[in-house]
């Protein structure tokens, strides 16, 4: 009897040690994976600085819980591509995993252009970015769009709120007439009606294009303004009601995703749908901190156009989403389910647009 009990007692210990072991030991499938993160704009823009010290930290940490390892190189401030060429940067596997800035590509990525036809909406960043990862959960076009540019949407990137940066002062929509704006992609359509010129561009070419006089100024989002310096070369500062939107987003490489293990695959979106909370969250704050570094040692002079103007600038403008909605019909993209699903949600919220698109 002792001797079954001894025997007994013997099995549990060795089925013990051999779960215990088990546990702690690396997945036989551990693999080491060498990745590059990349960017066309530097780390000093939130939603780059989020891949450098989160996306690449967090998910070198995790993989290694899971018995993978990850290396890292980091290439941004334009070292692999310049802004122009943010998806196909990616698509064509120069990075791994980067930044999209969907705002350049409204032919290629037209359902993720869609606030920049319904402008004068809302300029709450966590609510438009709340928003950009439901489009993308519910609609299959948002995600296909992505794959069709070989890679995968991992998470959302929106913007705080587009002002106007000028040489001279802006109090009506009278001195816009015959100014030229930096005005990228789609939003060049915001100044339609204003008598106002938009000029394509990115942040990073920006200073030297007002200052050598290729634009007067540009629409900018406020957290764009100081780590450009742009306050130096166009200090007037003009909060018009545009509002912020989705300008970007975190993606993978499909090739790259695909050879990875399912685990790790899981664990990159997880990490994608953190970066946006987290980037919405730093964005938030980096408009106030950008305040009050442009104020009043920075020398910018900031104001706000008058809501009358600002009324009469979103009623002026044409049906941007009406023919959004037929160009997008025409190429058989669900235009319309997105823009009604996107205003909808900020209704919800309980957000009030300057106008209203979808009526």
């Amino acid at each position: 009897m002792n001797a079954q009990r001894h025997l007994k007692k013997y099995v549990l210990t060795i089925a013990a040690a051999v779960l215990t072991a088990s546990l702690s030991t690396p997945s036989l499938n551990a693999a080491e994976f060498k990745l590059t993160a990349s960017s066309s704009h530097p780390p000093v823009v939130p939603w780059v600085k989020t891949i450098s010290d989160f996306v690449v930290p967090e998910s070198t940490k995790r993989a290694k819980a899971l018995g993978h390892t990850l290396k890292w190189t980091e290439a941004y401030a334009g070292a692999l591509y310049n802004f122009k060429n943010t998806l196909e940067g990616i698509g064509d596997g120069l990075g791994d995993v980067g930044w999209v800035g969907t705002l350049w590509e409204p032919n290629k990525l037209p359902l993720q252009n869609v606030t920049f036809y319904i402008p004068f909406v809302t300029s709450n960043v966590k609510l438009t970015a709340d928003i950009q990862n439901q489009l993308h959960a519910t609609i299959p076009a948002m995600k296909k769009a992505f794959l069709k540019n070989n890679q995968v949407y991992l998470g959302p990137q929106t913007i705080d709120v587009y002002v106007l940066i000028s040489k001279t002062p802006v109090k009506s929509l009278a001195d816009l007439k015959g100014k030229k704006f930096y005005a990228p992609g789609a939003s060049a359509a915001w100044l339609k009606g204003t008598g106002a010129i938009g000029v394509n561009g990115g942040l990073p070419v920006y200073y030297n294009g007002i200052k050598t006089g290729v634009a007067d100024g540009a629409i900018v989002p406020v957290t764009g303004i100081f780590p450009f310096k742009l306050h130096e070369a166009a200090p007037y500062i003009t909060f018009v009601g545009i509002g912020g939107g989705m300008t970007g987003a975190l993606t993978m490489n499909k090739n790259t995703y695909d050879k990875m293990p399912s685990e790790l695959q899981k664990m990159f979106h997880d990490i994608g749908k953190e970066y946006g909370v987290l980037l919405a969250k730093r964005i938030a704050g980096f408009h106030n901190v950008s305040i009050k570094k442009l104020l009043p040692k920075g020398g910018a002079k900031i104001s706000t156009l008058p809501l009358s103007e600002q009324k009469k600038w979103a009623a002026g403008l044409p049906d941007l989403a009406g023919q959004w909605i037929k160009r997008m019909k025409a190429k058989g993209q669900p235009g319309e389910q997105v823009l009604k699903a996107y205003m909808a949600s900020v209704r919800k919220a309980g957000v009030k647009p300057l106008r209203n698109w979808d009526k």
